[in-house]
């Protein structure tokens, strides 16, 4: 054939040739195949753009072509040249901060902002991956040729002059993309991707305190001493409940209010109601029991009393467990009893933890051990 795609790439078609729609019957492509458009232009549909090449002649390489969105306008090329930088610059920021959150955040219950630890983590990993993102549509937006060509599908091999044509028009691409030329704009792009290959750097090291899963899950907030706070935040004093009554209760730590695996619930009944064993007697008092209220089934929460039966009931899937007999699974799909929380009461009669949960709380796993050891906690003392 006579026009080769080198050809026709240094010659788009014209107005005329656009008009018709090729011959379908031909095995290659012809000129009318091709459709150029700009998304940014004022041009209808159907109608040419000037060529990248035409435009390019008389930017002298500083402004931008084919959109003509930048066009002959090296202050504002040169604006955009830096919010894309700064953007992939932010990306480096959040590979740092990461990698410092992760090493030297406080993450321990109890440790002063601990809580933060999680938040902090994901915020600055999508800093890291919203830099190089953000910055990689802002440059194509802004900083590269916006030449939209539409080709109708034909045979799909080609000689081998094509495919030269094809490594040309690629190196001009890479010329166009700006890079050999704004070293600002390069440089910010290998600080930014590059940083990204340190994000997993630091879980060659260990996985923080996500790298023993068997003690981590099987630890929640409460410990010795720490009083049982109400969902206002105040603490449950005896005498606040009446017989039958119960309330959710938190571990007085910083942000113990919304450790979700710390959630408890409080019963009062008559004492000669609860059924205890020889080794848990020191753990209620008075007729008042804590258990858990996450379900060992799946995790709900277990919150519906029924005062009469002494029954909790998991709305979820409907596991019943026994208040009164060391919360043990009387029906459902629950295949263990609701962990217990051994109580004292202090000095000032605040009801307090004697340590934590008797076992780990929530749907069983494998690796779930009984951990609970008697505490040396002083009530009188408080300590």
């Amino acid at each position: 054939m006579s026009d080769s795609i080198r050809d026709r790439l240094k010659a788009p078609a014209g107005h005329g040739e656009q008009a018709g729609g090729g011959d379908t019957s031909r095995s290659d492509v012809t000129s009318g195949d091709f459709v150029q458009t700009d998304s940014r232009s004022a041009h209808g549909p159907g109608q040419t753009i000037p060529s990248p090449s035409a435009t390019q002649a008389g930017d002298g390489g500083t402004g931008l072509v084919g959109g003509g969105h930048l066009s002959d306008d090296p202050k504002r090329a040169k604006r955009a040249e830096q919010a894309v930088a700064a953007l992939f610059l932010l990306s480096l920021v959040g590979v740092i901060g990461f990698c410092v959150t992760f090493a030297a955040w406080p993450y321990e219950f109890g440790e002063r902002y601990f809580e933060l630890y999680t938040p902090l983590l994901g915020i600055f990993m999508t800093l890291s991956l919203l830099g190089i993102g953000a910055g990689a549509v802002l440059w194509a937006k802004t900083l590269m040729v916006d030449e939209e060509t539409v080709q109708m599908r034909h045979q799909l091999s080609s000689d081998p002059k094509d495919r030269e044509a094809t490594a040309e028009l690629l190196k001009k691409g890479f010329e166009e993309t700006g890079l050999p030329r704004r070293t600002l704009l390069r440089n910010s792009l290998l600080l930014g991707a590059g940083s990204l290959a340190i994000l997993p750097v630091p879980f060659l090291f260990g996985f923080g305190r996500f790298q023993h899963k068997e003690r981590v899950l099987a630890k929640t907030g409460w410990k010795a001493g720490s009083r049982l706070l109400d969902e206002l935040g105040r603490p449950v004093k005896m005498g606040d409940l009446e017989i039958g009554g119960a309330k959710t209760v938190f571990p007085d730590v910083p942000g113990g209010r919304r450790l979700a695996d710390s959630a408890a619930f409080i019963i009062r009944m008559r004492p000669d109601e609860l059924k205890v064993k020889e080794d848990r007697k020191n753990w209620s008092i008075d007729g008042h029991i804590v258990y858990s209220v996450i379900c060992t089934h799946l995790g709900c929460p277990v919150k519906l009393y029924e005062q009469q039966t002494h029954h909790l009931f998991c709305p979820c899937h409907q596991s019943t467990f026994d208040a009164a007999d060391e919360a043990k699974v009387l029906f459902g799909p629950a295949a263990r009893n609701l962990p217990q929380l051994a109580i004292s009461v202090d000095a000032d009669g605040y009801f307090v933890a004697r340590g934590d949960f008797n076992e780990p709380v929530g749907p069983s796993y494998w690796e779930r051990k009984p951990h609970y050891s008697e505490p040396k906690y002083n009530a009188e003392a408080g300590s």
